[in-house]
């Protein structure tokens, strides 16, 4: 069953919402790979412009790049808030540039019951973590190597 996520790209112009319908955890690695929502932002650095210029319409859009398959598998979301198309994300990753660097915001999510208008009747919004992309990785990596 895949994990599906929402990604929230943030700027003083506003928010572009992402949907990734697959391996939207925050992080998981073997010996071969990485995946999860934090190494899937931090793979659309390259197509984006390089920090600290930051625009949320055009990290997303590198996102998007760095990610659509053949398959699909990910979408731009053109709704006001995130959880009216994506109502069965698990996670929810809110992604701005402070300082100059990508600082990302990890919530684990429950959008699944909504009334008619796509308002949340019941809504848990859940922090898991949140700091600078880069601080997160490092952390998560450092973290498999313990185990």
């Amino acid at each position: 069953m895949s994990t599906r996520a929402c990604y929230t790209f943030k700027d003083n112009g506003g928010s572009v919402h992402v949907y990734k319908d697959h391996d939207g955890y925050p992080y998981d690695s073997d010996e071969n790979s990485e995946a999860g929502g934090l190494v899937w932002i931090s793979e659309a650095k390259p197509f984006a412009w390089p920090l600290p210029r930051f625009e949320a319409n055009e990290f997303a859009a590198s996102f998007v790049r760095a990610h659509k398959t053949d398959n699909g598998g990910v979408r731009l979301i053109n709704t006001k808030e995130p959880w009216e198309f994506s109502i069965d994300s698990e996670f929810w990753y809110q992604i701005s540039c402070v300082d100059g660097q990508l600082y990302v915001s990890v919530y684990a999510v429950n959008w699944w019951e909504m009334d008619k208008g796509y308002r949340p009747i019941y809504r848990r919004d859940t922090l898991v973590m949140e700091g600078p992309l880069d601080e997160l990785l490092n952390k998560q990596r450092s973290r498999k190597e313990v185990a």
